[in-house]
């Protein structure tokens, strides 16, 4: 744990990208034909550490009280998490804790600061960048997909850039038609193996029914076509204009867009439980594209917020253009969601979640002085087992929040009131059987 906001040393991993949001529909699915399979999949780890072992903490130099955060923290783990970290920023005062293992087999314990896939957390990256052209005057909210990339989605030229960001467009998932065959473990698997470009995952979304626009429909498809649009207009990739316009600036030197499959150590190795506990050392990033292909940690994510919050990356009021909810009751803005703060009736935190395969985040932040990072692998597929994750992982969010609120001494309380308001996004937050 870190009490005091210093500067810290960074890994520059050459330029990367990998990649976001999972479909929990497509589990159910998955789940139902593995039940058998998963007794002995082809590559999975052997052991998993119990749910005894000690978090990684330092009382020392912090005024926040932790106590309950690190009794969810333990609870998490007991519902399967195999690595659980989380870094908590107040003001000038930052408390960190890691508890689980890193790596299962051979066990390695989990470092907090370590690096993993942030899932669509980069959501909020990608809607920054869009931002910048705004407030440059290259595009408007208002501008089309035609206007920028003739030809790229036949018919759907008039979909707007704030549609896109939003998920009001009405352009299907990708996603779920490339796992959804995939009724073992083998399968699933050989099914997030693959390499694809993004002219082959518009393609595959381009095959499914379009909905009509206005109503919020989370779909990663809107993200990989903002990707193309923003390569379009810039002649860069998302990595590379992330690397420069936010990456840089917000100081965030371990973070980076994966092509590939390598993480930098420290890193949380990435494991699903389907319902066993399988490695996915060979999930391929670009199955995600620009809709989360971020690799970060909860340090870096903690000082995107500051950054962002503070008006360094785009200026404060597209922040709260960004943060201001576009479809009524979705509570989703342009790539990002509030939910009640803990602290202050009528307020709210801002931010983002993500799930990979193997991982669930939630970053958010409550104005400039405080953030929350919270990560953890060992996704669970098990309904139940994944309902109780979710549900501990949103109540830890929300206590570690309310470690920060002022004249509150033991950092408990709040969860009951956000707990039941997390929009439905990544599949993450929809309704585990659905």
């Amino acid at each position: 744990m870190r009490s005091m906001t210093t500067a810290r040393p960074r890994r520059r991993p050459a330029g990367r990208t990998v990649a976001a949001a999972t479909a929990l529909a497509v589990a159910a699915g998955l789940l139902g034909a593995t039940g058998a399979a998963t007794a002995a999949p082809a590559e999975r780890a052997r052991t998993d550490q119990a749910p005894t072992d000690q978090p990684s903490t330092d009382r020392s130099r912090t005024e926040m009280r932790s106590d309950a955060v690190e009794r969810l923290v333990r609870r998490l783990r007991g519902a399967g998490a195999v690595a659980v970290d989380v870094e908590v920023r107040r003001g000038d005062q930052t408390w960190s804790m890691a508890a689980g293992s890193s790596q299962v087999d051979p066990r390695r314990p989990a470092v907090a600061g370590s690096a993993y896939r942030a899932g669509s957390v980069s959501k909020q990256l990608v809607s920054v960048l869009a931002l910048q052209l705004v407030d440059r005057g290259t595009w408007t909210l208002d501008t089309t997909i035609g206007e920028v990339a003739p030809g790229l989605w036949p018919g759907q030229e008039s979909v707007t850039v704030r549609q896109l960001l939003s998920h009001t467009s009405g352009l299907p998932e990708f996603l779920t038609p490339l796992v959804a065959e995939a009724d073992t473990t083998q399968g699933f698997l050989d099914a997030t193996d693959d390499r694809w470009t993004d002219a082959q995952l518009i393609a595959v979304a381009q095959q499914l029914p379009v909905t009509a626009p206005g109503e919020f429909s989370y779909s990663n498809t809107n993200y990989v076509v903002l990707g193309q649009l923003l390569t379009q207009a810039t002649g860069r990739s998302v990595a590379a204009l992330a690397e420069r316009r936010i990456l840089r600036p917000a100081g965030m030197g371990d973070s980076f867009f994966a092509d590939d499959r390598r993480l930098p150590a420290p890193r949380l190795a990435e494991y699903a439980r389907l319902p066993r506990l399988v490695a996915l050392e060979r999930f391929h990033p670009s199955m995600f594209s620009s809709a989360g292909s971020l690799v970060s940690t909860t340090t870096d994510l903690n000082d995107f917020h500051a950054a962002l919050e503070s008006g360094r990356l785009i200026p404060r009021r597209l922040v709260r253009t960004m943060q201001r909810e576009v479809a009524p009751g979705s509570g989703y803005g342009l790539g990002s969601y509030s939910v009640p703060n803990p602290c202050r009736g009528g307020a709210t935190i801002n931010g983002h979640d993500g799930g990979t395969w193997g991982t669930v985040t939630f970053s958010l932040a409550a104005g400039r002085g405080t953030q929350v990072t919270v990560a953890m692998t060992g996704r669970s597929y098990v309904p139940q087992q994944y309902r109780k994750q979710l549900v501990l992982s949103q109540k830890l969010v929300s206590s570690a929040f309310a470690m920060t609120c002022p004249g509150r001494s033991r950092g408990d309380g709040g969860d009951r009131r956000t707990a039941s308001s997390w929009p439905a996004t990544d599949g993450v937050s929809v309704r585990v059987g659905r």
